[in-house]
């Protein structure tokens, strides 16, 4: 039925033009400008305040925080595409080129080490405080984890500016001696505001979550590793 006016009759919808290469441009652009500001903004919010808005999401405030899933899938992507972009984890040697790739096919589902480490620190040192479930320090272990990786990223990222065999390995080597310490630094503060801490008198219970989530991962990645060598010294025999 033809529309006689600006609106239709039936279902009260504008009426639309044909849709050209400038509408598909223009409404791609839209969503993809809404997309990453209500990423950066979430991303800012959950950065500044990760125990926080984990604490508001647990006990119902959930439209105005993005969810934890959606946002620690995102900072894996990003992460992958900056350690590819990098060639982080690459060498010239042919024969550790291959093993690293094995390496890199197996340990698809690692970036959950640093979720279970998190979730079984919370739960050992904040168990009986609060009376939160195991799901809901899951969503805490889920936010804090999405800061680790953002944490991760931004220490990647010069080396998006310049990159070169030498500065990987500088950087890998530095890295190793600040990066925990920026880690269990997160996983204080989040403890710290998700629990409520006074911080002046209990501020050693979330360093106390730390030092077990520090002791878990290291553990963690420990077997992890043994795992993994064990499956590529079999594939390269």
């Amino acid at each position: 039925m033809p529309l006689t006016s600006l609106y239709c009759g039936a279902c009260g919808q504008k009426q639309a033009e044909r849709f050209g290469s400038s509408h598909l441009r223009k409404e791609a652009w839209e969503k993809i400008r809404w997309f990453e500001g209500d990423m950066l903004k979430a991303t800012l919010k959950v950065a500044l305040r990760p125990g926080t808005v984990a604490r508001e999401f647990v006990l119902g405030k959930r439209q105005s925080h993005t969810h934890p899933l959606k946002l620690l899938l995102a900072a894996i992507v990003l992460l992958l595409i900056v350690i590819a972009q990098t060639d982080y984890l690459g060498s010239s040697d042919q024969t550790l080129s291959k093993a690293i790739e094995l390496v890199q096919a197996y340990s698809k589902w690692s970036f959950s080490l640093g979720i279970v480490a998190i979730l079984i620190a919370s739960n050992v040192t904040f168990w009986s405080r609060g009376g939160f479930n195991v799901v809901e320090h899951l969503v805490l272990a889920t936010y804090t984890h999405f800061v680790i990786i953002c944490a991760n990223i931004i220490n990647l990222s010069p080396l998006l500016i310049r990159s070169s065999p030498e500065l990987v390995q500088q950087h890998r080597h530095y890295t190793g001696i600040y990066m925990d310490w920026v880690e269990a630094g997160i996983v204080f503060l989040s403890f710290g505001q998700f629990f409520a801490i006074d911080w002046k008198r209990q501020w050693w219970w979330p360093a106390i979550g730390a030092a077990i989530f520090y002791m878990t991962k290291e553990g963690l990645l420990y077997l992890y590793a043994r795992a993994v060598i064990r499956i590529v010294l079999a594939q390269l025999t």
